[in-house]
C-alpha cells in the first residue's frame, strides 16, 4: 500500500510543472536544458554583502546590525569531517542559502553540498530522495507539500530534533502562523518557513500622484484616484488605464496578472475571501463551489477586458516586463516581484498595497529533513543555523521576504524600503487568504491541476462560470476518493 501511495504522490507531484509562486517557472524550463543540476562551494555574489569582512561568520552583519550566528556558541567545529547534501531551487533561493552555508561551514566544520535544480527537476529530485534513490539529507521545498509528505510519512519531525539537539536559545515564536501552521500539525513541526511569498498589487506611485492624471480621472468618473480597495474600485481603475477603454489613458493596459497555465487560478482565489467564501474546509471538503466562487470568477474573467489579448501567456516575468516598461498601470504578482519592478527607470516610481478585496493568496517554501537521512543531528543544526532570527537575515536582500515577523521590523527599522515590507506584514495579517498551491493529501499538486484547467476553460468561454465550478468538485472529490 505504501508503494502505491509513493507512486500517487510522484505522479502528481510531476503531473504540474508551475506549480508555485515567488518565481520564474519559464526561466526554470529555458534552463533545464543546461546542467540539470549545479553543485555550488562557493557563496555567488549578490547586491547587498551582508556577511561583513571576508566572509567572517563570528562578526557578521545584515543592515547595520551585528548579528549572533552561533546560537549558545554551539558550533565550535565538531562536524569536522561530517558532510550533508541540500538539494534547493534555483535563483533567489539557493543564492542566499550558498551564503548561510558558508558561515555555517566555517563554524561548524561540516561540509555542506549544495544541489540547485530548477522546479520541475527538483520536485522529482525530492521525491526520489524519498523513496531512497537519492542522496538528500535537506531539502527547500513548496510548504504547501508539507501534508503530502508527512502523509507518507516522509519528513523527520523537527520538534523532536530540536528537543533532541537543538540550541536553548533557538525562538520558535515568531515566524509567520500563516507559514509556520501549514508545515506543522498535532504532533509538531515538519518543516522551518524559509521564505514567505504573496500575491501583492504593485501599481504606478508616479501616475497614481501624478496632479495631471487625478485631475482626468476626477473628470472622467468624477471620483478621486486612490489605491483600491475594493476588486470594484480595481476594476473602475483599470478601465480608466487601458487604453481601449479610453483613449487617452497612459498607460496600455489598466490590470495585468499571471495567465499560464497553473497559475491563471490564483486570479479568482484571491477574491474569494472578500465575497464571503473558502477554498476548502475540514477535511478537504469543497467550499468553493458557492455563491462567493462565483462571483470571485466572475470579477475575474472581467478583468480580461484590461489586459492583452495573450493574457494567457503572461508568466512572472512577462508581467514583470509590462510593469518595467510602462505598459501597465496595475499588476499582481508575488512578492519577490518587487526588485525586478522597483528597479531601472522605475525605481521609486512603484507602489506595492495588499491586493483589493484584502484576500491574498500565499505561498511560501521551508527547509525539512528527510525522514531517511542518517545525519539528523547535522542536519538540524544547519536548519537551525539558516532559521535563527539572526540567520535568516544574512539571506533577506531587498525583495525576499523573511519569514519571521520581527526580521521584517528589523529590516524596516534598519532604513530598508518600508512601504514593501509593512505592505506585505499588512497582507500576512489579513483574515482572509488563501494558499495558491492546493496540495492535497496524497495527490501532490493533481488539485492545482484540476483547479486551473477549469479555469482556463471558462475565461476562455468554453464553459460557463457555474459549470467550471461544478466539474472542479467533481474532479476533486473523485481524486480525494480514489486514495481514500
Amino acid at each position: 500500500m505504501k508503494k502505491k501511495m509513493v507512486a500517487m504522490l510522484m505522479s502528481g507531484i510531476l503531473a504540474v510543472t508551475m506549480l508555485a509562486g515567488c518565481g520564474n517557472r519559464k526561466g526554470d524550463e529555458e534552463k533545464q536544458e543546461e546542467s540539470s543540476a549545479v553543485e555550488t562551494s562557493a557563496a555567488e555574489e549578490s547586491e547587498t554583502q551582508v556577511i561583513s569582512g571576508d566572509n567572517d561568520a563570528v562578526n557578521a552583519q545584515a543592515y547595520g546590525i551585528d548579528l549572533n550566528l552561533n546560537l549558545d556558541d554551539a558550533l565550535q567545529g565538531q562536524y569536522k569531517g561530517q558532510e550533508i547534501t541540500v538539494f534547493c531551487c534555483t535563483g533567489e533561493f539557493s543564492e542566499p542559502l550558498q551564503e548561510s552555508i558558508d558561515a555555517f561551514e566555517q563554524l561548524s566544520g561540516a561540509k555542506v553540498n549544495l544541489y540547485v535544480y530548477s522546479f520541475d527537476e527538483l520536485n522529482t529530485k525530492i521525491s526520489l530522495a524519498f523513496s531512497g534513490d537519492e542522496d538528500m539529507d535537506v531539502c527547500c521545498f513548496v510548504s504547501a507539500y508539507m501534508e503530502t509528505y508527512n502523509s507518507l510519512g516522509q519528513l523527520a519531525n523537527l520538534t523532536a530534533l530540536s528537543e533532541q539537539y537543538g540550541a536553548e536559545s533557538y525562538n520558535w515564536n515568531g515566524f509567520s502562523e500563516a507559514l509556520i501552521g501549514r508545515t506543522s500539525d498535532e504532533n509538531g513541526v515538519y518543516a522551518v518557513p524559509y521564505q514567505i511569498c504573496e500575491m501583492m498589487d504593485f501599481y504606478r506611485k508616479d501616475l497614481l500622484e501624478s496632479p495631471e492624471v487625478q485631475a482626468q480621472y476626477l473628470e472622467a468618473t468624477g471620483k478621486e484616484l486612490t489605491v483600491p480597495s475594493t476588486p470594484e474600485e480595481l476594476a473602475e481603475i483599470a478601465a480608466f488605464f487601458t487604453r481601449s477603454q479610453n483613449p487617452d489613458s497612459p498607460t496600455a493596459y489598466g490590470y495585468i496578472e499571471q495567465g499560464i497555465t497553473n497559475a491563471l487560478l490564483w486570479s479568482w482565489m484571491g477574491r474569494l475571501g472578500y465575497y464571503g467564501g473558502e477554498m476548502f474546509g475540514e477535511d478537504w471538503n469543497v467550499e468553493f463551489n458557492s455563491e462567493a466562487g462565483e462571483k470571485a470568477m466572475e470579477w475575474g474573467k472581467s478583468m480580461l477586458s484590461y489586459q492583452p489579448d495573450n493574457w494567457n501567456e503572461l508568466g512572472f516575468d512577462e508581467v514583470n516586463t509590462l510593469m518595467t516598461s510602462g505598459e501597465a498601470f496595475i499588476c499582481e504578482n508575488w512578492s519577490s516581484a518587487y526588485p525586478s519592478l522597483n528597479t531601472g527607470e522605475m525605481e521609486g516610481k512603484i507602489g506595492c498595497m495588499v491586493t483589493a478585496g484584502n484576500s491574498p493568496v500565499l505561498s511560501g517554501w521551508s527547509l525539512g529533513i528527510n525522514a531517511l537521512s542518517e545525519k539528523q543531528e547535522l542536519a538540524w543544526k544547519f536548519i537551525e543555523f539558516c532559521t535563527s532570527e539572526d540567520g535568516e537575515l544574512t539571506r533577506v536582500d531587498n525583495g525576499v521576504a523573511p519569514a519571521r515577523e520581527i526580521n521584517m521590523q528589523r529590516v524596516v527599522e534598519a532604513g530598508e524600503d518600508s512601504g514593501f515590507y509593512e505592505a506585505l506584514a499588512e497582507s500576512l495579517a489579513c483574515e482572509k487568504t488563501v494558499w495558491g498551491d492546493i496540495c492535497l493529501p496524497y495527490l501532490g499538486s493533481q488539485g492545482t491541476s484540476i483547479i486551473d484547467t477549469y479555469t482556463q476553460s471558462v475565461y476562455k468561454g468554453e464553459m460557463e462560470v457555474k459549470d467550471g465550478l461544478n466539474a472542479m468538485q467533481n474532479d476533486i472529490e473523485a481524486a480525494m476518493s480514489s486514495v481514500q
